[in-house]
């Protein structure tokens, strides 16, 4: 039977005849089924009255034809008087209907609450089961309306499995309800069969915040505390606090996220509490969280706005947590879907990826940090990069994957540690992880690429063999000009120098310290040159085509000459300039080596008066390396031998004397000077030593070659003299030094160009230290520095220079003329004015008849203004003025413009009685006679 409109169904189902039947049979012990239906019949219409007169104990637990007893149908009346009546009458509390369900059932169902009332008053239980399982308590839960059936006297009622209202109350988690089972006195104690009290099944249900609530509710109502997982909450709750810290500064919020209790956290959020609170340790709930493993309650906080860059005490973000592996991926795509940073430093100055690589998480993990950009070249405070990290803790899926990034090999650390030295230290099998194409020819700060690091770690071969591909690498250099050769003699590693010399090592490449592997085995103690230096390269030469013997005699090496030698290297071998040993012994000045090559143990002795490719001898190289010591040995040995090295020249004609002038090697120069070196002896050109000490400005070698007696005019082959140089290279004290020996300041070269005449290009120093002090120094034509310095066109400062000097401003050349006479035909008005300003004679003529009057108003009228100021009352020898001479020579406009002046007498006469005018008629001028008539 249905419970709803139950009472209109059980009408439409009997008939009132019957009921009328049924009355009428009061006497009966057992009701007839007419007399049944009458009474359903009172007792849906309520008749009570009626009720009381027929009605018999025997009857009150009759069943219609539905299963309903009359407490049922009466229950649908929800008329108190009728429900009691049958109670009184013995009615079953507990009777069920065909659907199992109970008269309070029935009563709840339909919202019969008088009948409620009356039913719980006489102990019908709550908990009675329909068919379905269904309990009159659940089923008003449900319906929002248990508050009616609970009552002081109810709310002691337990089910089979010892719920009482209370745990059913929780179980729904209807806080309405509860709130009034509180008024009804605290929450009960009393466990269930699963050991439940009410609080601790509201505590069952922790992900639910609304089991929170409840909890929240039963401890305010007075609950007894539990003191377990939940105390940090209980406490908060009566504290009325939930912002409140403990001892180690959790807040509740740090607890329940901690235990994923995320009800409870959403309880704590809605309560607005401080998400970013920070215990002792200055960790947030969601650091608790995080480091728990508990996904759901970090969503949940990230989601109510928890700030994922909180560092803790350590620095720690919630990144840098090491979360129990199988929650790592979701927490990491939380974190960071929620703006979590993958750059932040924690205090040891390492990111959240530093972290990941240390302990090898996952790679999903480390790829999801990577993806949201983390920085795979970042370093912590030692200096470690997340590969290092890795390969120190043999974590190798994350050392390929950061490798196959392009992690950088080399990233050192603050002990100088790369990720390739970790994997070299950990074997082959780790370095074919780390080195790959993509990185085999990268190089680290100093240079070295992973073979050259291999090498200088003395990895054994096997990885050195792994690491060598092609030739290339045997020549590849370091910043420092290292090969591996160098680092393999330099650990004494031999195994691997072997095999680099086998695939093709240099040993004479030199770094930038130029030394040499070769150097390096000869130098060092230890048995390296053993296995360096064996028959099969004794013979070998250097780019510059020196052999292992030339290069132990260039660096001194006595102990390792003879044992060299015994190997079978050539005394007499050649570079590609052609010089032998002892060349490279001289330069280095290694006299002990030279002595050895000389007088060796065994075999040939070195030749003294072997030449190099451009004729040098041995005793040239000791001049060009300053080989001071070498040289006296060499000579000493060329006297014994009758060998003559002092004088020999080179291809240049040069013999080591000029070498050491040139170079300033005084020395030297006193050495062979001892020696009685030919002092005058020219070279290809015929330059003297003393020409190539001046031409070096060498001024000490000048003076010691003068103060052996060196020519200061001997000429080569062009003409020129020490002096000529020295002007030329502009040194002046060389110069004075020169003139003071008796250099020739007119002495003409091939070109007939003089010292003077280069000085006077040079300037006034130069012209005065060429010409010294003599006021009567003429050349062999007669002419004076003046002549000279006209004719070089000279500034007028220099002139005036000579001038200061006091030479004869009227002296004539061979030619007649005198430095004024060259002034006007260079049409010099500058300097013709220096001169006439110190009287210089106007008409003193030439061996032609130039005289400077006549070339001026005839040739060079442009300098007529300069003359016309000193020409005033001045004749000649036969008394001629400056008009004489014009009525000469002057043409018409000339003549007008001197008359014009008005400075000079139309009429003065000659010795001859002649005036200007008869001068000009004397000379067939009509024209100019009739200007000077007028």
């Amino acid at each position: 039977m249905h419970i709803h409109n139950r009472g209109i169904v059980w009408f439409v189902g009997s008939t009132f005849a019957c009921f009328l039947v049924l009355l009428s049979c009061t006497t009966t012990s057992s009701p007839s089924p007419q007399a049944s239906v009458d009474l359903f019949e009172m007792v849906a219409r309520g008749d009570l009255d009626t009720l009381k007169t027929r009605f018999g104990k025997d009857s009150v637990n009759v069943r219609d034809a539905n299963g309903d007893t009359l407490l049922h149908v009466g229950v649908l009346r929800n008329d108190a008087h009728v429900v009691d009546f049958l109670l009184s009458m013995g009615a079953d509390t507990e009777a069920q209907d065909a659907s199992g369900s109970t008269p309070l059932m029935v009563a709840v169902t339909e919202n019969c609450f008088e009948s409620v009332r009356m039913l719980i008053a006489r102990d019908a239980s709550l908990f009675s089961r329909d068919a379905q399982g269904d309990t009159p308590l659940t089923r008003a839960i449900r319906k929002g309306t248990a508050h009616e059936l609970v009552t002081r006297k109810t709310l002691l009622q337990k089910d089979k499995s010892g719920k009482t209202p209370w745990h059913w109350a929780v179980r729904a988690l209807d806080r309405d309800l509860i709130k009034h089972l509180v008024t009804l006195g605290p929450p009960t104690q009393e466990r269930d069969a699963d050991g439940h009290t009410p609080l601790s099944l509201a505590y069952s249900s922790s992900s639910d915040a609304r089991a929170a609530e409840v909890a929240a509710d039963l401890l305010l109502g007075g609950a007894e505390l539990m003191h377990g997982s939940f105390s940090e909450f209980e406490i908060a709750v009566l504290k009325r606090n939930y912002d409140l810290h403990f001892t180690d500064g959790s807040t509740p919020l740090h607890v329940m996220a901690k235990r994923g209790y995320t009800g409870f956290v959403q309880f704590l959020v809605d309560r607005k509490v401080n998400l970013n609170a920070k215990n002792l340790s200055s960790a947030t709930p969601l650091h608790e969280a995080v480091r728990a493993g508990q996904v759901d309650a970090a969503v949940l906080l990230l989601r109510s706005g928890a700030d994922p860059n909180v560092r803790d005490a350590s620095g720690n973000t919630c990144l840098h947590l090491v979360a129990p592996a199988p929650f790592r991926v979701r927490l990491v795509g939380a974190l960071l879907d929620a703006g979590a940073s993958v750059a932040i430093k924690d205090d040891y100055g390492e990111t959240p990826l530093h972290v990941a690589a240390r302990l090898g998480m996952d790679r999903a993990f480390v790829e999801r940090l990577v993806g949201a950009g983390a920085d795979i070249s970042e370093r912590n405070k030692k200096g470690e990069t997340p590969l290092v990290l890795t390969i120190d803790r043999d974590h190798r899926d994350l050392t390929a994957y950061f490798v196959s990034l392009g992690a950088d090999i080399h990233a050192e650390d603050m002990r100088g540690e790369t990720p390739l030295t970790k994997a070299l230290a950990r074997g082959l099998e780790t370095v074919k992880i780390v080195v790959t194409d993509s990185n085999l020819y990268k190089q680290d700060v100093v240079g070295r690429d992973p073979l050259h690091v291999a090498v200088s770690r003395r990895a054994h071969l096997d990885i050195v063999k792994f690491l060598f591909r092609e030739p290339k690498q045997m020549i590849a250099r370091d910043t420092m000009g290292n090969t591996l050769l160098h680092y393999a003699v330099a650990n004494d590693d031999r195994a691997v120098g072997e095999f680099l010399m086998r695939e093709g090592a240099d040993i004479f490449s030199t770094n930038v310290h130029g030394v040499s592997p070769l150097k390096t085995a000869l130098t060092t103690s230890g048995g390296r040159e053993d296995w360096i230096l064996t028959a099969a390269n004794v013979h070998a030469q250097d780019t510059g085509g020196n052999t292992p013997l030339h290069l132990a005699c260039e660096w001194k090496l006595t102990q390792a000459i003879n044992g060299i030698l015994r190997k079978g290297a050539e005394i007499e071998a050649r570079n590609l300039n052609q010089e032998t040993p002892l060349f490279s012994a001289v330069k280095s000045d290694a006299a002990e080596v030279i002595s050895i090559l000389l007088h060796p143990q065994a075999g040939n002795p070195a030749l003294v008066d072997a030449r190099d490719a451009v004729g040098n001898t041995v005793l040239h190289a000791c001049v060009r390396w300053s080989a001071l010591r070498s040289a006296d040995v060499l000579i000493r040995e060329a006297d014994a031998r009758h060998v003559s090295l002092l004088n020999a020249r080179n291809l240049s004609g040069k013999p080591p004397l000029h070498l050491a002038a040139r170079a300033g090697n005084v020395d030297f120069i006193r050495l062979l000077l001892s020696h009685r070196v030919a002092l005058h002896m020219g070279d290809e050109t015929g330059k003297s030593a003393l020409t190539d000490a001046v031409l070096a400005d060498q001024e000490e070698s000048v003076h010691m070659l003068l103060s052996a007696g060196a020519n200061p005019v001997q000429q080569d082959m062009y003409g020129r003299t020490p002096l000529h140089e020295a002007v030329l290279c502009n040194s002046q004290s060389v110069i004075a030094a020169l003139r003071a020996a008796g250099g020739n300041p007119f002495a003409r070269d091939s070109y007939g160009t003089t010292p003077l005449s280069l000085a006077l290009l040079k300037g006034d120093t130069f012209v005065g230290a060429v010409v010294g002090k003599d006021p009567l120094l003429a050349n062999s034509d007669g002419q004076t520095p003046l002549h000279l310095a006209v004719m070089e066109n000279v500034p007028v400062q220099t002139f005036r220079l000579l001038l200061a000097k006091g030479y004869p401003i009227d002296k004539r050349d061979r030619m007649g003329s005198s430095a004024l006479v060259l002034a006007i035909k260079k049409d010099r008005s500058d300097l013709c004015h220096e001169l006439l300003a110190l009287g210089a004679d106007l008409f003193i003529a030439n061996n032609v008849g130039e005289s400077p009057a006549l070339l001026v108003l005839s040739k060079n009228t442009s300098i007529l203004k300069t003359l016309v100021g000193f020409a005033v009352n001045k004749t000649d020898s036969a008394g001629e003025s400056i008009l004489h001479y014009a009525a000469k020579v002057a043409d018409e406009k000339t003549l007008q413009g001197l008359l014009a002046m008005n400075r000079f007498g139309k009429f003065l006469r000659n010795v001859a009685g002649e005036t200007p005018y008869d001068v000009a008629v004397r000379w067939s001028r009509p024209k100019i006679a009739a200007l000077l008539k007028e």
